[in-house]
């Protein structure tokens, strides 16, 4: 789940859908839908680095765990992501109020809040910016650990 610094506000966050399935099963007629935070449009200190909004597990028909990163929304609320979607750019884009998946791990998009944002989603920026943000935090982790270590010796 996409990890927030303490006091960040889960309000007016920028999220841009990252795959789309339709549910599968009786009478069921929403979609899976797969939603991340957009680094695209960040400054380096707020770059969330795990920015996917569910990480979870689920077994397939052979019984077999594999990862997921979707969420339940029923037609209605998709039609409201649709609507309210930026689409110009490589993704669906949009600035969502987020709040706990209460039917499982993770994050979900308030549909009743979605706002449409003038700037379209850039999948180029939001990578290059979520690996670097990856990279900083390996480094201050393993200089903290050589201090540490350090530390030990003496």
């Amino acid at each position: 789940m996409a990890t927030f610094k303490k006091g960040q506000s889960f309000k007016g966050q920028r999220v841009h859908v990252t795959g789309v399935f339709d549910q599968k099963g009786p009478g069921m007629t929403g979609k899976n839908v797969a939603f991340s935070i957009s680094n695209d449009t960040r400054e380096p200190d707020d770059v969330i680095t795990n920015p996917m909004l569910v990480y979870d597990k689920y077994k397939d028909a052979q019984g077999k765990e594999k990862d997921t990163y979707t969420a339940s929304y029923s037609s209605k609320q998709w039609a409201a992501i649709e609507k309210a979607a930026n689409k110009d750019g490589d993704a669906m884009v949009l600035d969502a109020d987020l709040f706990p998946n209460t039917r499982g791990k993770g994050l979900v998009v308030n549909t009743n809040t979605l706002k449409t944002p003038e700037t379209p989603f850039d999948a180029t920026k939001h990578r290059e910016n979520t690996v670097a943000s990856r990279e900083a935090k390996k480094a201050a982790r393993e200089g903290q650990q050589k201090e540490q270590e350090v530390a030990l010796e003496v």
